[in-house]
């Protein structure tokens, strides 16, 4: 394969280099099936088959009638009429004991989706048979965009292929291993049936280098064209039938997590590029071969719903929406429990709603090119993308302004266009003249019109509707381009269009997930408006009845002039439904239950508020990829039919009315629809009927679902038992909303974070004043009532608002990125990165926890991360996070108001709505999987679809916002590598997308021995050790020779463009090598994530025990102590070493413990050595015994201890101390001396005279046995100053402190 590619792309890269040198075609007649008109006359959107309507009769006919088919479930069991399903998963739990395994291959078929549309062309999983898990043996085939199929050899299905499955049931911390085979068609067939815009990063060409295509600045030309937007698809290009799984939600190793550079193609498809760059199998499973790869799942996470779905790179949200999705849930002991108890709905009563919105393709006559699809999409492509209910995919940028118009804006735009927005943006490729600006179309734009068009004269008018007049520029996009977001007009809910079901008068429990591509859902529920009732049967026999929620009239009136205005339920016609009950969210159980009424979207009106405009009220709001588990009791609704409802605003919050498709809508047609008809689609706000049974015993009345007994469970139990407690992660910050959940007294008030505060009380709200690196101070399980800090990391959000958001063919974007620090106002507070760009979200997992048993609350800086995301923009971005869940902490306005998580977003989540004009903030603190197998590091390209060196599509600036080097794309090591992404599909391929990598230390080198070689100044020591990691990016090998102090001494790179594998590493240590000095030495495995220079990285390591170069030293010896005055004691010892780096001196008090005293310099060779210790007197008897041991890097040697030493105790000095003048003799005087004895242990009195009060001329010193408290001075001259002083004496050593006489000095008689 490698000679293959090598081959391949030389020969392509040459045709290409050869093909984009020749000069472009000549002139001729536009193609009317290829190049859109982009203001009109037509919309270049298509809706669903529309109902026609007898002018005379009223009576409907075609189009899509509602609620016909019964909803799938899940198993065969629960088939629908048209034979769908949702398939459980059958696990091989032999072939691997660990775990259960399955092997899954996705292909494309077939699947009628509703009663009025043929069988739609579809791409999915299906279980793949084994010897141990045959199952029903369906042959499989690819089903192909002629109507054709192709059998696929050598696999057989346990079930046929169903939409949304196969559903995989796993149990918590039990792993389900993975054999995924790419079982597409290859070559031509292998095109996708969907409009692929080959200008999205990853779905292009491959990474060669080429010259710039030919612009010319015309619809024909190579910009506009890409080569790769052609079909077949050249092999130059990405493949279409690339494909992956990521499992949404789920605790798993990067290599498993499905990432956009983890895709396969089908084994026999011949291209350079088989595999994304970051494909790594299961290191303890076999390699599968071409076409095929492995994945581990480790279910360490509780009882929750997921889903596992495609994101290959530059197509998920195609292969999402051709249907490459499927349901996974893991169950748990908790969620088991609960079940057991009755306290929960079990599985008899449970049904999952997989929600979705789709536009299917109308009918229309290829050939004579008329009919619905092409009145409304002149060129769609039958041939490539199917025909007749087929899945219909927008393929023309549709710019909102039209500068040629007075308006400014065009009637039929969709989207921003950067060089008409302000400020304007000045894209690589701007607009370009407009080929039909005053051509007939009556000669298909071949020909000038005779009089050129002006808007000003009907007359001269090229159309009698909008723009009337062509206009003299047009968007220089693709032909064939992505817009910013899809908003279907057709709700699907487990695969089926419009559905029913039927229950009974009771609680059931509903696992909903929104599994759309981009639109929101605000799902309640209300009794049908029995006016609406139709009379046609449903797949049952059985009159469909009401199909209609009531609006309140006035509104309905109004909106017939003012598309802006929203109709809301008249609940006196259609009285609300049931409550939700929620119970989990995609992070598993809340909290607590949260009771959710039916609740009609509001927005924010008051003007003075920041975040005006933004979503209000509502009831259960969900963003795609959000789950809710619900419990919905129909006890009061026995015989009644209710509509699930929903009138989420798309885009969220900013409603478009032309996507809002709701009976009685005004005619918005071409743009929208023209008005919606009871029964009929297009309806996005009647997603599915519910039918609930008659009772079965009127005169009975149903107990009502016991709240208050779930409500307890939930609850803070004394033995910890609780759902939440007992179920679920410790949460990261308290705050009040969980007191219930943990019986902790978290303040709802408690500001802890103004700068310099002391304060340890905390209500876990973030303020807008919290900037990024600033300390965010937070109260914990471990510690509710002390505050723990960590620094705030600023992300930023950014989308069509200035023109740092629009493509290099001003298509609107949407960006994530750093915020600055500090912002500032007046200042570019935001640097938004590509995908492609260089990770600046690093998270070290040194001490993060392990596994999922028994994490323990946070209670320090463990790697644990807050995350303060703002936005500026005007959509409402659900972010979804791979690996781990967050905890939402609350979102502030940018002028300070502070709004709490709602009920339902409280514990943990996968996926977050972000809103503009806000800051919201999440705790994060990835739980690491535990593992049976070593993975690598992810290294690769920065970005794969360029040559290595290229320069091109990098932001080459810094986090703080600064200019940096050029980026280069080389090789980077991403440690685990995984992304966050907003989880609007359309929005993540337009680049709304970061790596995130996570760095985990190395495995620890053993096994460490040295060798020495030469002598003299050629002496050196070799170290060898043994390498136990494929992680390390490099090894530093370092030194001690005094145990404190290490010093570097070489480095071993693991280069990155070379396996990493595991065995013997060896260095030399470059200094000479000196028997006599012992050394540790250590091996630190250093793993560096990240870009580096002036970009993040992040070094983790894990560091050897040490290795010795030698011995202890010789032990001291002949150890003597002796005490002098002072007092002090005169220790002498041998030192009998010549490897010691100093000495160890301890003493022993009164038989005590000992202590050091003094660390001792070595002594050069052996000999003696002495030190004075400086005694101080005690009023007690004191001994004292030294010891001393020679140290070196290795240790200690023994001890060398000396006699023990008897300090006596110190006596008091006398008191009383006087001096009188005593009798004349002659020319000589004397001095009576008299003190009082207060000492019961003196030896003797010291007393000393002098002729000055320092006692340093004429001293005299006289001592005076114990007991004697008076002395007589004779013999001394007359009138002359003496100085005398007193003290007590205990032996020769020890005495009291002077005592001067008094008077000081006496004067002697004249």
């Amino acid at each position: 394969m490698d000679r293959l590619r090598t081959t391949l792309v030389a020969c392509l890269a040459t045709l290409v280099i050869t093909l984009w040198g020749l000069a472009p075609p000549p002139a001729q007649a536009i193609d009317e099936t290829k190049v859109p008109h982009y203001f009109g006359p037509a919309p270049n959107w298509a809706l669903s088959p529309l109902p026609t309507v007898d002018p005379v009769t009223g009576a409907a006919s075609g189009g899509i009638k509602k609620f016909v088919n019964r909803l799938p479930g899940l198993g065969e069991a629960n088939a629908n009429d048209l034979g769908q399903y949702l398939p459980v998963a059958v696990a091989d739990t032999t072939t691997y004991p660990d775990a259960d395994y399955y092997e899954i291959g996705v292909v494309q078929y077939r699947q009628k989706m509703h009663s009025d549309l043929p069988p739609t062309l579809l791409r999915g999983y299906v279980q793949l048979s084994t010897t141990v898990v045959p199952g029903q043996q369906v042959p499989l085939s690819n089903a192909l965009v002629d109507g054709s199929t192709v059998s696929i050899a050598g696999y057989t299905g346990v079930t046929p292929p169903n939409y949304l499955g196969p559903v995989i049931v796993a149990q918590k911390d039990r792993p389900v291993r993975i054999l995924f085979r790419n079982l597409l068609p290859s070559g031509a067939g292998g095109d996708l049936f969907l409009p692929v815009d080959s200008t999205m990063m990853g779905s292009g060409m491959g990474p060669m280098s080429m010259m710039t295509p030919m612009d010319s600045g015309t619809v024909t030309d190579q910009v506009r064209n890409p080569m790769c937007t052609d079909g077949p698809k050249s092999d130059m290009c990405f493949k279409d039938d690339r494909a992956t799984l990521h499992l949404h939600g789920g605790v798993t190793p990067w290599i498993s997590d499905g990432t956009p550079h983890q895709w396969i193609t089908p084994k026999d498809e011949m291209t350079p590029w088989p595999a994304g760059v970051s494909v790594k199998n299961v290191p303890d499973m076999p390699d599968p071969g071409p076409g095929a790869m492995t994945f581990f799942y480790t279910n360490q996470q509780s009882a929750r719903l997921m889903f596992y779905h495609d994101h290959s790179w530059g197509i998920t949200r195609l292969n999402v929406y051709a249907g490459e999705a499927a349901g996974y849930l893991i169950q748990d002991q908790t969620e088991q429990a609960l079940i057991s108890k009755g306290l929960i709905p079990g599985p008899d009563s449970t049904i999952p709603l997989i929600v979705q919105d789709r536009t299917f393709v109308p009918q229309g006559d290829k050939v004579t090119r008329t009919g619905q699809l092409y009145d409304q999409d002149p060129t769609w492509d039958a041939d490539r993308w199917g025909g007749f209910g087929n899945l219909w995919y927008h393929h023309v940028y549709m710019p909102a302004q039209n500068p040629g118009d007075p308006s400014g804006m065009s009637a039929f735009g969709r989207w921003m266009y950067g060089p008409w927005f302000w400020p304007p943006a000045k894209p690589m490729y701007p607009p370009i003249p407009n080929p039909r600006y005053n051509m007939d179309p009556a000669t298909a734009f071949t020909t000038p019109l005779p009089v050129p068009c002006n808007l000003n004269d009907p007359t001269t008018w090229q159309y009698q509707t909008d723009p009337f007049c062509e206009p003299e520029l047009i968007p220089g996009t693709p032909n064939i381009s992505v817009g910013m977001e899809q908003f279907n007009d057709t709700p699907v809910v487990n695969g089926t269009v419009y559905p029913y079901t039927t229950v009974d008068p009771k609680a059931y429990r509903l696992r909903i997930l929104n599994a759309a591509n981009d639109r929101f859902f605000n799902l309640h529920m209300y009794v049908a408006d029995v006016n609406t009732a139709s009379s046609s049967l449903n797949a049952e026999g059985n009159p469909i009845g009401g199909t209609e929620v009531a609006f309140k009239a006035a509104e309905l009136a109004a909106a017939q002039l003012d598309p802006v205005v929203f109709p809301t339920p008249d609940t006196t016609l259609s009285p609300k439904g049931p409550d939700w009950i929620q119970i989990g969210s995609e992070g598993g159980f809340l909290p607590a239950p949260a009771v959710i009424p039916p609740q009609p979207i509001t927005w924010i009106t008051d003007p003075t508020r920041f975040d005006v405009g933004n979503v209000d009220q509502h009831s259960l709001a969900l963003a795609p990829a959000e789950r809710a588990d619900v419990i919905v009791d129909f006890s009061k609704y026995a015989g009644q039919t209710l509509i699930l409802y929903n009138d989420a605003p798309a885009a969220y919050p900013a409603r478009v009315a032309s996507y809002d498709y709701y009976t009685g809508a005004p005619d918005l047609s071409p743009v929208g629809a023209p008005g919606v008809i009871p029964g009929y689609g297009p309806n996005t706000r009647t997603v599915m009927q519910i039918r609930v049974n008659p009772l079965p015993d009127p005169t009975v009345t149903p107990a009502p679902f016991d709240l208050a007994a779930l409500q307890a469970a939930f609850a803070h139990q004394a033995d910890g038992s609780g759902v939440f407690e007992s179920g679920q992660h410790p949460i990261i910050v308290g705050q009040a909303a969980y007191n219930s959940a943990y019986g902790t007294n978290f303040p709802a008030a408690g500001y802890c974070n103004a700068p310099g505060s002391t304060k340890q009380s905390c209500d876990g709200f973030a303020r807008i004043s919290d900037q990024g690196g600033d300390l965010f101070g937070f109260n914990t399980l471990a510690s509710p009532t002390t505050k723990l800090q960590i620094p705030l990391e600023p992300k930023a959000l950014h989308d069509e608002m200035n023109a740092v958001a629009f493509d290099e063919f001003g298509r609107m974007t949407a960006n994530i990125g750093i915020e600055a620090v500090p912002a500032a106002p007046g200042a570019q507070n935001v640097t938004l990165y590509p995908y492609v760009n260089p990770a600046t979200e690093l998270i070290d997992g040194t001490n993060l926890p392990k596994g999922d048993l028994n994490v323990t609350p946070i209670s320090t800086q463990d790697g644990t991360q807050i995350w303060k995301i703002t936005h500026n923009g005007v959509d409402t971005h659900p972010i979804h996070f791979h690996l781990y869940d967050v905890q939402v902490l609350n979102r502030v306005t940018w002028d300070n108001i502070i709004i709490p998580p709602d009920a339902n977003e409280l514990g943990w989540k996968d996926t977050v709505r972000i809103s503009p004009l806000e800051d919201t903030i999440v705790a994060l603190r990835p739980i690491i999987p535990t593992l049976p197998f070593e993975i690598p590091n992810s290294i690769r390209l920065l970005n794969p679809m360029m040559p290595a060196g290229s320069t091109a599509m990098f932001e080459p600036t810094d986090v703080l916002g600064n200019p940096t080097n050029p980026i280069i794309n080389q090789l980077v090591n991403f440690g685990w590598e995984y992304v966050w992404h907003c989880h609007i599909l359309s929005h993540e391929e337009m680049d709304m997308m970061r790596p995130v990598s996570l760095a985990l230390p190395p495995k620890q080198a053993d096994g460490l021995a040295f060798t020495t070689s030469g002598s003299g100044n050629k002496a050196r020591l070799t170290l060898t050790w043994n390498d136990n990691s494929i992680t390390e990016t490099s090894f530093l090998v370092q030194k001690t020779t005094n145990g404190t102090t290490w010093t570097n001494v070489g480095t071993i790179a693991s280069p990155l463009d070379q396996a990493n594998t595991i065995g013997v590493k060896t260095l030399q240590d470059p200094a000479i090598y000196n028997p006599n000095v012992v050394a540790k030495y250590q091996v630190v495995a250093q793993n560096t994530v990240g870009y580096g220079g002036q970009m993040p990285s992040l070094t983790v390591k894990s560091v050897s025990a040490p290795l010795l170069t030698g011995t202890v030293p010789a032990d001291p010896t002949d150890m003597t102590a002796t005490l002098v005055a002072g007092p002090k004691v005169t220790i002498t010892f041998t030192d009998n070493a010549i490897t010691e780096t100093g000495f160890v001196l301890e003493r022993s008090v009164n038989g005590g413990a000992f202590v050091q005293i003094a660390a001792l310099p070595a002594r050069s060779n052996t000999g003696n050595v002495s030190y004075t210790d400086n005694l101080t007197l005690s009023a007690t008897d004191t001994t004292y015994v030294y010891r001393v041991a020679a140290v070196n890097v290795a240790g200690l040697s023994g001890y060398a201890v000396s006699p023990t030493i008897l300090l006596p105790a110190q006596p008091a000095a006398p008191g009383n101390f006087t001096a009188t003048n005593g009798a004349n003799s002659g020319n000589s005087r004397s001095v009576v001396l008299d003190w009082q004895d207060l000492s019961s242990n003196e030896t003797g009195f010291t007393i000393q005279r002098a002729t000055n009060s320092t006692f340093s001329k004429g001293l005299n010193s006289v001592t005076v046995n114990a007991g004697v408290t008076t002395l007589t001075q004779t013999g001394l001259a007359r009138n002359t100053n003496y100085w005398y002083r007193i003290r007590s004496n205990n032996g020769t050593i020890v005495s009291s402190g002077w005592v001067n006489a008094a008077p000081f000095p006496i004067t002697t008689n004249p």
